[in-house]
């Protein structure tokens, strides 16, 4: 096998193998086949460094050169591993079986990191992979990982290597922290799925049982909002950007699935029998993303968040509603610091301090109690857009107080961002100042309305948002 030298210029491997000009420029390097710019550029150039300045993945080189019968050297250790892994998603994604792929997956690491499986997914984005096809590789790759992460490893036959790994997987939690009652509401999401599958996998399904099942199902709202508000945006702060972008998209998808299979099922519970294959599959996806959440989502939080970050993210928990559980721990150091916390807000003078308004004033206690009184949801993103004022009282759409001050793009799934961008950029260039939408969340008559705020001097300061449940306003009116 010819052996090839990423360490060596691209003038060098070329004089070497002369055939590589021809291949290089199938992958992409097509000013190779100009002997000026070979000279001018192949004696200073790495295959690497090309690699960068022509945005080609550096997978798809290392793939195609073995494909054709060289074996690299030369590589750092670190990217030749993130390499293939990129690669086997890739792979995976074309349509390769998950057996051919696994089995070779399974020879070449002992065990990979979550990192790893998280920088992967990252590059895979950076480098232009569609949002839809990463997330459409997200149920594949994650069953490709199944028995191979780092924590399982050290719980596997592999446990002599434990000392060399970090322990990640929390098992040392004390009762009621965040990563506690998220898996304890996993647990009791899994007796929920286990009801589906067994109900899919008889000749007779018991409608009424299914009906009821969906129903509860659809607590996994509250689960991946907090999955979604609360621990994703964090790890945005540190530079772990891509799972929180796969999995947000599958959240999404699982719950859309979920409205329209209870729906359907809820209306039309005699042939309930119909839509077995869909909940099963349903079922299963989900039962992939617990496993993700398990072995990728939580271990990356443990590895990165605080203490204090912990403390606030749990203070936000009851906001957000708890599922699947019946009676949750209470985190003894949580609750500790979220009633210090009350305190000192409590404290402040500027609670009974006065704001003057152009038609009079208002304590600040008195404009909080107002507020609170609103049946509607208000939301405010400055011009700096960034969230900076919110009362959910109404609670359509609940907000944790761990958002404020965060960019409002990182509030929103990944799919939602662009449209979320043009909305704010219009309002900026007075393209449109309002955009109404009205529409159904979980089967409750939404109106959401969004409007540019301008000052005296009709410059852009901000965006809010008003949220209102019209179900109670609909209930006033007789129907004709």
């Amino acid at each position: 096998m010819k052996q090839l030298d990423l360490k060596m210029t691209v003038a060098e491997l070329i004089q070497a193998y002369p055939e590589l000009r021809e291949i290089l420029n199938e992958i992409g390097f097509s000013k190779i086949l100009n002997p000026m710019a070979l000279k001018a550029m192949g004696n200073i150039m790495t295959l690497p460094r090309g690699a960068a300045v022509r945005n080609i993945p550096m997978e798809k080189i290392i793939n195609t050169l073995e494909a054709y019968g060289f074996s690299i050297v030369g590589q750092d250790e670190n990217e030749r591993r993130k390499a293939k892994l990129r690669g086997y998603i890739e792979r995976l994604g074309k349509g390769e079986s998950l057996e051919s792929v696994r089995e070779e997956f399974v020879r070449e690491f002992e065990s990979v990191s979550v990192l790893e499986i998280a920088e992967a997914e990252q590059q895979l984005i950076k480098s232009g992979t569609p949002m839809k096809e990463v997330q459409k590789l997200c149920d594949i790759h994650s069953a490709m990982f199944h028995g191979r992460t780092e924590t399982e490893v050290i719980k596997g036959e592999l446990k002599t290597q434990a000392a060399k790994i970090e322990d990640l997987s929390g098992s040392d939690l004390p009762a009621g922290h965040p990563i506690s009652l998220l898996r304890a509401e996993n647990t009791g999401l899994e007796q929920i799925l286990d009801i589906l599958k067994s109900q899919c996998e008889g000749d007779e399904p018991d409608a009424q049982l299914v009906v009821r099942t969906l129903q509860q199902f659809n607590g996994i709202r509250s689960h991946y909002a907090k999955k979604e508000e609360l621990l994703m945006p964090k790890l945005y702060d540190y530079g772990v950007t891509g799972p929180s972008q796969v999995m947000w998209g599958v959240d999404d998808e699982i719950k859309k699935e979920l409205g329209t299979l209870t729906r359907a099922v809820s209306e039309d519970a005699d042939n309930v029998i119909i839509y077995k294959g869909r909940i099963a599959a349903m079922a299963q996806r989900t039962r992939e993303m617990i496993y993700k959440e398990e072995r990728i989502l939580f271990p990356l939080c443990l590895r990165y968040f605080t203490e204090t970050e912990w403390k606030r993210i749990y203070r936000d928990f009851p906001d957000m509603g708890i599922a699947f559980v019946a009676d949750p721990a209470k985190w003894e150091a949580g609750e500790a610091w979220a009633a210090e916390e009350l305190a000192k807000v409590n404290a402040q003078e500027i609670m009974d301090g006065r704001i003057q308004l152009p038609t009079g004033e208002l304590t600040v206690k008195q404009l909080s109690g107002i507020f609170s009184l609103l049946p509607i949801d208000i939301t405010f993103i400055d011009a700096d857009d960034k969230l900076r004022f919110f009362i959910n009282e109404g609670n359509v759409f609940p907000r944790p107080k761990a958002a404020l001050g965060r960019d409002v793009y990182e509030c929103h799934p990944p799919q939602i961002v662009p449209v979320v961008r043009n909305l704010i950029a219009d309002f900026r260039a007075k393209k449109r100042t309002s955009l109404e939408v009205a529409r159904y969340i979980m089967g409750k008559p939404v109106m959401v309305r969004y409007m540019a705020v301008y000052d005296q001097d009709e410059q852009y300061i901000g965006t809010v948002e008003v949220v209102q449940n019209c179900d109670y306003i609909l209930e006033k009116f007789p129907k004709r």
